[in-house]
């Protein structure tokens, strides 16, 4: 409270001098048209008297166009500027580097792929997202060290797959088997990538309890979050990049964390042949 008293003081003490010195400007430039009126006094300097005449509307004008701008433009401008700043320091704190609402084509899949070596993935199923990146995830299951974890809804919760049914309008026959082949894929993805190295991708699959309000990747120092509509139609829904130390980063992260170690889901399928840490 004292900081805001402070505050309404400050800006009472500002609005008084800015009224004062506008005052003052109006008031020279009222004497200085006043005087520049006197015929008999000017008489034989008529140069002098219309320039006090231009001088005095001049400073008039001046006095109520300050008195304008320090009162109400000048406070407006600076809203606006300290609303964009605080926008600017929002965005960085969240750690984001890209909005889009193209999922599929408007993200650098590839190079995220190329170099990932812990990939987290919680989603509905994600046939489309599969299938367009069968290749690059061969490749990652194929990759020396790394780690590919996946969190799927449980197909055998039947209030999870009436849940994802209404949302998908689809029978729930076809959301139980769309589960379960992306189960199937990612179980036999080392088999498919043709990799003997036992030190090749370790592999968990998880089933979740719940349906999915979002899908996200964890690509290890970047996430990308993407939504899901509630609507009957595939619209286009918002994705978010975004930067380890990030909140937005620090979220997913998180919330793949309480699943996966925090008993939210169950394990499936986990490779025992080598354990990495959380990265």
């Amino acid at each position: 409270m004292a900081t805001k008293d402070k505050a309404a003081l400050l800006i009472e003490r500002v609005n008084l001098r800015s009224l004062a010195i506008s005052l003052l400007i109006v008031a020279v430039g009222f004497l200085l048209i006043y005087c520049s009126e006197d015929g008999e006094w000017w008489k034989d300097h008529d140069v002098i008297q219309g320039t006090l005449r231009e001088v005095g509307k001049l400073l008039l004008a001046t006095g109520i166009l300050v008195t304008a701008w320090d009162l109400y433009g000048k406070r407006a401008f600076l809203d606006e500027i300290l609303a964009k700043a605080q926008i600017a320091s929002e965005i960085r704190n969240a750690g984001l580097l890209k909005i889009t609402d193209t999922f599929h084509s408007d993200i650098d899949w590839g190079s995220y792929f190329q170099t990932v070596r812990h990939l987290d993935i919680f989603l509905a199923y994600g046939r489309t997202w599969r299938n367009t990146h069968i290749q690059q995830l061969q490749s990652v299951a194929a990759r020396r060290g790394s780690r590919i974890r996946i969190v799927l809804p449980d197909p055998n919760d039947g209030e999870t797959v009436a849940e994802l049914s209404r949302r998908f309008n689809k029978t729930p026959a076809y959301i139980n088997d769309a589960i379960r082949e992306t189960e199937q894929f990612f179980k036999d993805l080392r088999r498919n990538a043709h990799t003997n190295d036992p030190q090749a991708a370790e592999i968990e699959i998880w089933f979740l309890s719940a349906g999915p309000q979002y899908s996200s990747y964890r690509f290890d120092d970047l996430a990308i979050l993407a939504l899901y509509n509630h609507s009957k139609d595939r619209d286009p829904v918002p994705t978010f990049i975004c930067a380890r130390g990030g909140t937005l980063y620090d979220f997913v992260r998180r919330e793949f964390r309480s699943m996966t170690e925090g008993g939210l889901a169950k394990a499936v399928s986990i490779d025992q042949n080598h354990i990495n840490g959380e990265q």
